[in-house]
């Protein structure tokens, strides 16, 4: 029997029991937030910390490091906010006293600027977990943006309405176009869909990327996979419902997808705001309610594609 077996043994029990934790150090998948055993705390603290004392924190007391430890892997690409560049001065002024303490010694902004460690580490906090399971200092709040304007000004943050397309002069915005078009369009020579470009292969993302609750109407969702995701309104028309699309032409024009040849989002609405459209049938709808290519009104927007015995078996609301 090899006589070094027994020494290794005990040098491994010695260890563990120790609360020396080599796992510790560099198992990213233990969860050490809002946990109720001490053992936890080693995950961010070379030793466990006592309450006033030294917080002995790992990586020489490195917030953005300590976090990205973890977080760079399970959370990468998913930050909601850039970190370590140096606060402006107007910025740190704008800041209440408990967001300022979370800046480094250098100015810089670190994760604990927006992040309260202690709500999730002591266990008298450990009331607000469920209205702040990020441990948001300031939290809860009505809206997530209302963490932001801690540091930053609102009204530079004012939402962009990209169905905007026309300012107060009459005018086109073109810095709006490109906001789903790839190349601002010639509106002088578009004949058609096929003659402009987008940002999207896919071009109900052109739509979902902000209407993703809406899509859920009647309509829209024509019913639900075995996973819970919804089966958008889409397929390529048939004959007798290429018929009827090419019926309505001199009316509304209603597009399909270039690559595709099958009905998205913007078959039935019109993302333009009215005026946009130099040709009257391609103006149809925009700016009108739904943005609806046509009406509603006894199904017109239905009978565009299907046949009056199709639509029977449903209702738009």
């Amino acid at each position: 029997m090899n006589n070094s077996l027994p020494k290794l043994l005990l040098v491994f029990l010695l260890l563990t029991f120790s609360g020396f934790s080599v796992v510790a150090e560099e198992d990213i998948h233990v969860n050490p937030h809002w946990s109720k055993t001490k053992d936890q705390c080693l995950a961010c603290h070379e030793h466990i910390p006592k309450r006033g004392g030294k917080l002995h924190l790992r990586f020489d007391g490195n917030i953005n490091t300590l976090c990205n430890h973890c977080h760079s892997e399970i959370s990468k690409d998913k930050y909601i906010h850039a970190s370590g560049m140096i606060a402006p001065q107007t910025m740190v002024d704008k800041m209440p006293e408990e967001f300022r303490s979370g800046l480094d010694d250098d100015g810089r902004i670190t994760c604990a600027v927006c992040h309260n460690m202690t709500y999730q580490c002591l266990s008298e906090e450990f009331g607000r977990k469920e209205e702040n399971i990020l441990f948001h200092r300031g939290a809860p709040f009505e809206k997530r943006t209302e963490l932001c304007y801690n540091c930053h000004e609102p009204s530079a943050y004012k939402k962009m309405n990209p169905h905007d397309q026309i300012n107060d002069e009459g005018e086109l915005n073109t810095d709006i176009c490109t906001y789903c078009h790839a190349i601002l369009p010639d509106r002088r020579n578009v004949k058609s869909i096929a003659d402009v470009s987008f940002k999207f292969d896919n071009f109900d993302m052109l739509c979902l990327r902000c209407h993703t609750d809406d899509a859920y109407a009647v309509g829209c969702v024509i019913g639900y996979e075995k996973g819970g995701n919804p089966i958008y309104h889409s397929g390529r028309p048939d004959e007798g419902m290429s018929g009827r699309i090419e019926t309505h032409q001199e009316g509304a024009i209603l597009p399909l997808d270039i690559v595709t040849g099958k009905i998205f989002c913007g078959t039935c609405h019109n993302p333009h705001e009215l005026g946009v459209q130099r040709r009257s049938e391609a103006d149809a709808g925009a700016d009108s309610h739904k943005r609806l290519r046509i009406s509603k009104m006894n199904s017109g927007i239905c009978l565009g594609c299907h046949d009056a015995k199709e639509i029977k078996q449903f209702q738009l609301p």
